[in-house]
C-alpha cells in the first residue's frame, strides 16, 4: 500500500469507506483504518505492509497481544484495537439472534411461514438469554403438550413461543390448549410466550 499521505483523497482508506462503501477497502486499507495512524518511526502504510507479509487477515485476528506487540510499530493502545476488532468479529459470527420482544419473534418467525401452504404450527425455542436455540415445525395441528416441552427441556431453553400461519383470530381450542401448556410449563420451569399468529404485515399473540 502507498503511503496514505500521497494518495488522492479520494483514494485514501477513509474516504474510500465513505463513499464507495466497506466492501471496497482491501485488507491493508481495512487495517489502516482500524490502526488509525503510524509512529514517528514508522508510517501507517509500513505498518500495514509490514503485518500483511506476515500474516494473513485472519491469523492476524487470531494473534495475542505479545505477537501483536511484536510487530514493528504496534504498541498495547494499537494492539488492543486490534483484539477488540477480532473479538467483535467473532462474536458476530457465533451470537444468535436475539428474540428481546414480540416484534423480534415475529420478524424471525415470518420468513419460515411465508411458503406454507397449509395450516402451520411451528415451535421456537428460546435461551434464558433471548437468543434462539432452535425451532421445529410442528404440523397443521395443536402439538402434544408433552411434546412440546420435552423439546424444550432437551434444547435447554428457558422460553418458548408457539406460532402458526393463517387467519388472525384464535379459536376457543387453542385458548383452552394455551391455558394448559402455560401450565405445564410453569411446573417444568420454562416460559411459555404464548401463542402467535403470523399475518404478511403483522402479527397477534396470547
Amino acid at each position: 500500500m502507498e503511503n496514505i499521505k500521497i494518495l488522492p483523497q479520494m483514494e485514501r482508506p477513509r474516504e474510500k469507506l465513505q463513499f464507495r462503501g466497506a466492501q471496497a477497502l482491501s485488507d491493508h486499507e481495512l487495517l489502516a483504518i482500524l490502526l488509525g495512524s503510524g509512529t514517528p518511526q514508522v508510517p501507517l502504510h509500513r505498518i500495514c505492509d509490514n503485518l500483511m507479509k506476515q500474516y494473513s487477515l485472519k491469523r492476524i485476528a487470531g494473534l495475542d497481544l505479545e505477537a501483536l506487540c511484536a510487530c514493528k510499530g504496534i504498541g498495547p493502545a494499537k494492539a488492543t484495537i486490534l483484539l477488540a476488532a477480532a473479538e467483535f468479529s467473532r462474536r458476530l459470527q457465533t451470537s444468535s439472534p436475539g428474540l428481546s420482544d414480540e416484534q423480534a419473534c415475529y420478524v424471525y418467525l415470518k420468513p419460515l411461514l411465508a411458503q406454507a401452504t397449509q395450516l402451520q404450527y411451528i415451535l421456537l425455542l428460546i435461551s434464558a438469554r433471548r437468543e434462539v436455540l432452535a425451532f421445529s415445525e410442528a404440523g397443521s395441528v395443536l402439538p402434544d403438550i408433552t411434546w412440546v416441552t420435552g423439546l424444550a427441556i432437551q434444547s435447554g431453553a428457558r422460553y418458548f413461543i408457539l406460532a402458526r400461519n393463517g387467519w388472525p383470530a384464535f379459536s376457543n381450542s387453542e385458548a383452552k390448549f394455551l391455558k394448559e401448556l402455560r401450565v405445564a410449563a410453569l411446573s417444568l420451569n420454562l416460559v411459555c410466550d404464548g401463542l402467535m399468529t403470523i399475518g404478511p404485515e403483522s402479527f397477534k399473540v396470547i
